[in-house]
C-alpha cells in the first residue's frame, strides 16, 4: 500500500475469518497483514503462523521463544493491507 493511499479498515470478525492456508491474516496491534504468501517461507514453519491466524501476533513478535528482529518487522510491512477498525467491533456487539 502506498503512503498516499488511505488504509482500508477491517473488523476483528473479518480478520478472524482469514485463518487458512488459502487466506491467512494476522494482526500486529491494530495493523492487519495478509501473510498468506509468506506461510511457506516462514523460518519456523507455516503451522506456527496458522495457529495464530486471524489473531494478534504482537506477543509472538516480542517473544518468547525469541524476539523477532527489526529486519523481520520491516519484511512484514510488504504484507500490510490495512487497519483494525476497533469502533465497528463495539457496534457489532450492540
Amino acid at each position: 500500500m502506498s503512503p498516499s493511499t488511505s488504509p482500508r479498515f477491517f473488523t476483528e470478525r473479518e480478520v478472524a475469518c482469514h485463518c487458512t492456508k488459502e487466506s491467512c491474516w494476522v494482526l500486529l496491534g491494530t495493523r492487519v497483514y495478509d501473510v498468506t504468501a509468506f506461510l511457506r517461507r516462514h523460518p519456523g514453519g507455516e503451522a506456527l503462523i496458522l495457529r495464530r491466524s486471524g489473531k494478534d501476533v504482537s506477543q509472538e513478535m516480542e517473544g518468547p521463544p525469541h524476539r523477532h528482529s527489526e529486519n523481520a518487522r520491516r519484511w512484514m510491512e510488504q504484507y500490510y493491507i490495512g487497519e483494525l477498525d476497533r469502533d465497528s467491533g463495539t457496534e457489532e456487539a450492540q
